[in-house]
C-alpha cells in the first residue's frame, strides 16, 4: 500500500471498506427523496437489516467500479492533481460516513494517484474527489453541473470530511467527460442536510418507518406485512375511508389526464401534418418527433428531457 511519497500508479483499483453500520453519504439522496432507484424505505430496510430488492440489474454499477480508475488517473493527469485514493470510510458523530473516491492534495507533474490506506483524512488534502458514469441519454441532466442526488452526496462528503470543496466529474455514455464541476462548502446548506438525516437515522434506531410514498420499494415493504394477514373483513375507521375516497378521486383524475394528454397528442400531430413534417425543436421544452407504429398509425416520442415525469 502506497503512501504519498511513494511510486504512483495513474489507474489503481482500491477496495476500499465501508462501514456499513453508519449512513453512507451515496445513501442521503435517497433519504431525501431524490434518487428513484433508493427510496426512503429501501435505505430504511437495509440499515434495519431486512432484505432489499435492487432491480436485479447491476450491469451499470459494475462498470462504473471497472471505469472508476480510468476516470480517477484521466483527472489527475489532465489537471496536474496528486489524487490520494482512500482505503476506507470516515465517519461524522459515530452514524454518519462517506468513502470518497479520491483526496486532492495538491499539484503534481504529470498527476499521479496512490493509495490512502487510513480512516482519517490527509492533512495536506485540499479538496476531495467524486468520480460518477451514466448513460448517454442522461447528458442533458448533466449540463449545468451534477444533478441533486450528486450534489447532496458531495455536500455529505465535505460536511463528514471537513474539506472546503468537493470536484466531480462523470462520463457520460463511455465517451464523453463531463466537469469537473465544483461544489463549495456552504453551512446552511449543510445543516438543513444533515438535520433531516438526523432525523431519518433517529428513525432507522427507532424502528418507526419513514412516510409511506408511490415507490415499489413501499409497496414491498408493505406487501411483507400483508403475508401475515387473515381472510377477514374490517370496517374502515374515518382516516381509512378518506383515503379509500382520494384513491378513487386519484383514479377519476388520472384517467381525465389521460383523455387529455391523447387529444393534445392527436392536435400535435395534425399540426405536424399540416407542416409536412415528423420532428419538433421546441426549444427549451426539447426536441421530439412523430413515428409509426407497428400498426400503421403515427405517435409521439415526447422530449429526453420530459424521461422523469412519469415512473
Amino acid at each position: 500500500m502506497s503512501e504519498p511519497g511513494n511510486t504512483p500508479s495513474l489507474v489503481i483499483h482500491v477496495d476500499q471498506a465501508r462501514d456499513e453500520s453508519c449512513l453512507g453519504a451515496s445513501e442521503a439522496a435517497g433519504v431525501l427523496g431524490l434518487d428513484k432507484w433508493s427510496p426512503p424505505i429501501a435505505v430504511w430496510r437495509r440499515h434495519r437489516g431486512l432484505p432489499v430488492h435492487d432491480g436485479g440489474d447491476n450491469e451499470p454499477a459494475t462498470w462504473g467500479v471497472l471505469l472508476e480508475p480510468v476516470i480517477r488517473g484521466h483527472y489527475a493527469i489532465t489537471h496536474g492533481r496528486l489524487i490520494a485514493v482512500p482505503t476506507m470510510s470516515v465517519t461524522l458523530d459515530g452514524w454518519l460516513r462517506c468513502t470518497v473516491d479520491g483526496y486532492d492534495l495538491g499539484p503534481s507533474s504529470g498527476g499521479r494517484v496512490i493509495e490512502w490506506g487510513r480512516d482519517v483524512v490527509p492533512a495536506d488534502a485540499v479538496g476531495d474527489l467524486q468520480v460518477k458514469t451514466c448513460s448517454a441519454y442522461l447528458l442533458d441532466d448533466w449540463r449545468e453541473g451534477p444533478p441533486p442526488k450528486y450534489e447532496v452526496q458531495c455536500r455529505v462528503e465535505l460536511a463528514v470530511t471537513g474539506l472546503p470543496h468537493c470536484d466531480i466529474v462523470c462520463l457520460v455514455g463511455g465517451q464523453k467527460l463531463v466537469g469537473p464541476f465544483r461544489i463549495l462548502r456552504d453551512d446552511a446548506i449543510e445543516r438543513r442536510i444533515l438535520g433531516s438525516l438526523a432525523e431519518f437515522w433517529a428513525m432507522v434506531l427507532s424502528g418507526k418507518e419513514p412516510t409511506v410514498d408511490h415507490t415499489d420499494a413501499w409497496r414491498l415493504h408493505v406487501s411483507e406485512k400483508m403475508e401475515r394477514a387473515r381472510a377477514v373483513t374490517v370496517i374502515p375507521s374515518t382516516d381509512f375511508v378518506d383515503d379509500i375516497k382520494e384513491w378513487r378521486s386519484s383514479r377519476v383524475t388520472a384517467k381525465q389526464a389521460e383523455e387529455k394528454e391523447s387529444e393534445l397528442k392527436n392536435r400535435i400531430l395534425l399540426q405536424l401534418s399540416a407542416a409536412g413534417a415528423t420532428r419538433v425543436d421546441a426549444g427549451p421544452l426539447g426536441k421530439f418527433g412523430a413515428y409509426r407504429t407497428s400498426s400503421g398509425t403515427w405517435a409521439l416520442r415526447p422530449p429526453t428531457a420530459w424521461k422523469e415525469d412519469r415512473p
